[in-house]
């Protein structure tokens, strides 16, 4: 254990005086007052723009993830083509080190992105209808539904570049919005990035409806059991293949 620290206390020392760590704090603030500026004058109802925000959020996550996965990649790459971490006696926690300082940096992120919302539109717009605990369950939401795109964009980005990690991040970003709309009610279980979209959204409703809400819960619960299945697949998968990984074979 207090190697896996070392290594995590590494791993952020790495990025101290990189654009990775202010980009987790600058793109949710611009985010927060774009949306809040939007809102000001907008005439839809206080569920809308939640549903609206939080549906952005799930769309531009695949794509920043897809980002900062590669610039931490490419890190390593740079600084000597991963020699470091293929050199190590345990690489598996290495490799575990990058993954958790990436969803430390996400889980703050998603943090500041929604309780800056929250906190605008309290105490700026004067229209929120919803709880603390509300928000604090969709940042969780938002978080856990997330995890599974970390673990597969750093290890495309660990085996086929930066390239390949921004091209998924692209192709998800546009799937994760068709996943929202009819033609995704069918599939959206067994596609990672349109996880956390329909999550937010069926939690919103099952908070709002005022009708049969049981549809939602049954929905919202067997894609939490795919997604919980599926998130934990990979991690272990990911362990054990980086195990075996000896670098690209352009390096």
């Amino acid at each position: 254990m207090k190697s896996f620290f070392r290594l995590l206390k590494g791993d952020f020392q790495k990025i101290r005086h990189t654009s990775i760590f202010w980009i987790h704090v600058a793109i949710p603030i611009i985010g927060v007052i774009l949306f809040l500026s939007y809102y000001s004058f907008s005439s839809w109802s206080t569920e809308a723009k939640v549903s609206g925000y939080m549906q952005a959020l799930s769309r531009a996550f695949p794509l920043l993830i897809g980002i900062i996965s590669a610039m931490i990649v490419d890190q390593e790459a740079l600084a000597g083509h991963f020699q470091v971490l293929l050199m190590a006696k345990t690489k598996y926690l290495s490799f575990f080190s990058k993954l958790c300082m990436l969803l430390l940096m996400g889980f703050g992120s998603i943090i500041l992105a929604v309780g800056g919302f929250a906190f605008g539109l309290e105490f700026l717009l004067h229209e929120n209808s919803f709880s603390i605990t509300f928000y604090c369950n969709m940042i969780l939401i938002l978080f856990f539904s997330e995890i599974f795109l970390y673990i597969l964009h750093i290890i495309c980005s660990f085996r086929f570049g930066t390239g390949a990690s921004i091209g998924l991040g692209i192709a998800e970003t546009l799937i994760s919005t068709i996943m929202l709309t009819q033609l995704g009610d069918k599939a959206w279980k067994w596609i990672p990035c349109g996880w956390s979209g329909r999550f937010c959204d069926y939690y919103l409703e099952c908070k709002t409806s005022v009708g049969d809400i049981s549809n939602f819960i049954k929905e919202f619960k067997s894609g939490a059991i795919i997604c919980f299945a599926m998130t934990l697949i990979l991690l272990v998968g990911s362990i054990l293949w980086f195990q075996y990984f000896e670098g690209r074979n352009e390096e």
